[in-house]
């Protein structure tokens, strides 16, 4: 079977945590340092905290841009449920946004008219890899005094009209869980555009104190209760034993991306996602929209390829029944009525890629 997903496993990585035990430091410390300066470079920012998970950068996120009780965040439902669960974790209401049926990101079209004075953020996702139409949602946010927070967990070295995506948003999520392109085991990163954002953020992850303080840590005033959501030292070496792999990965993906892109044929049965010019794709999945997503499925296992949707709608699960509406979001309801996702990783042969299109065309004839 050819995996949906595979973990990448670096050679020497054993080693280099058994450098890191031996040091005699495990929690935060200069790994920690070395793997955010690095990223520094890779998300083309000075403001980069590292975090145990995407869900708790998030949870920063969200609590820079003062969401709590009381407060409304507009957010998309096709998603993984971690993006939308601190919201009302919070103690803040969900208002959910329709997306384009095209792509499963958030329709700009919509948003506009959802913002409030209760309204603290919006939070939009590149589906896929795929980046959402940041300056027309930047545009609307700054107007309206709204942040934008980007939930880019899917989207590690996709670039918006040349630049990377973490220049507009005010706050950029980036997960380095198990499957991701970069994995550290677990763990997260917030890229922040402000300094005043970023500096009260890394306070934040660790108990409202800072790390860096020169004398005893615990004599400091903690000016606002944080939490333990910072990284380790152990998770950083997983992470800077990757980067020098993540070229590679990231390219991979890519070109199996575009292979797909050309010769995947639209059909009747089969379209795949409409991509603007000005935006480059991580493919971290590769999402078709099919006649009939179960019937694709087993078509597809019984050619020796795993396909999935991945995420399922959020506005349909009990935990955010609160916030339901069944009537307005027609461009969710097209979207995961159809969407089903194929192999697209590094870990894909030339013949990989050639078994999997030649499969959906024969699906969509």
């Amino acid at each position: 079977m050819i995996p949906l997903f595979k973990i990448h496993h670096p050679v020497g990585v054993g080693d280099a945590i058994e450098r890191t035990f031996a040091s005699g430091i495990i929690a935060e410390g200069a790994a920690c340092d070395e793997f955010e300066k690095q990223l520094g470079a890779l998300f083309e920012s000075s403001y980069v905290a590292l975090t145990n998970s995407a869900t708790s950068a998030l949870t920063l996120a969200y609590r820079a841009c003062d969401v709590g009780p009381g407060t409304e965040v507009i957010s998309s439902p096709v998603t993984c449920a971690a993006t939308n669960q601190p919201i009302v974790n919070a103690g803040a209401s969900i208002v959910w946004a329709d997306v384009q049926p095209d792509t499963g990101n958030i329709d700009p079209s919509c948003v506009e008219k959802l913002i409030t004075d209760r309204t603290r953020a919006i939070v939009a996702v590149h589906w896929a890899g795929q980046p959402f139409d940041i300056d027309e949602l930047c545009e609307i946010g700054r107007r309206r005094g709204v942040p934008i927070i980007a939930d880019a967990a899917h989207a590690l070295g996709a670039t918006y009209k040349n630049k990377s995506i973490t220049q507009n948003c005010d706050h950029t999520i980036f997960s380095f869980q198990a499957i991701k392109h970069l994995t550290t085991g677990d763990g997260g990163a917030i890229v922040s555009r402000a300094k005043l954002d970023h500096e009260r953020i890394k306070l934040l992850r660790w108990f409202g104190i800072d790390r860096k303080f020169v004398g005893p840590r615990w004599e400091q005033d903690i000016i606002e209760c944080g939490y333990k959501f910072h990284m380790n030292d152990i998770a950083a070496t997983i992470g800077l034993s990757q980067l020098d792999h993540i070229p590679s990965i990231l390219f991979r993906h890519g070109i199996h991306g575009s292979y797909f892109d050309r010769v995947i044929d639209d059909s009747a049965r089969v379209k795949k996602l409409r991509r603007p010019d000005d935006r480059v794709s991580a493919h971290w999945i590769y999402t078709l929209l099919v006649d009939d997503p179960d019937e694709f499925k087993a078509f597809m296992k019984a050619r020796g390829i795993a396909t999935d949707r991945v995420h399922m709608r959020n506005d349909r699960y009990t935990a955010f029944k609160a916030f339901r509406r069944d009537s307005d979001l027609p461009g969710v309801d097209e979207f995961c009525a159809h969407m089903i996702n194929i192999p697209v990783g590094w870990w894909l042969s030339p013949d990989d890629t050639k078994k999997i299109a030649a499969a959906v065309n024969e699906y969509g004839i």
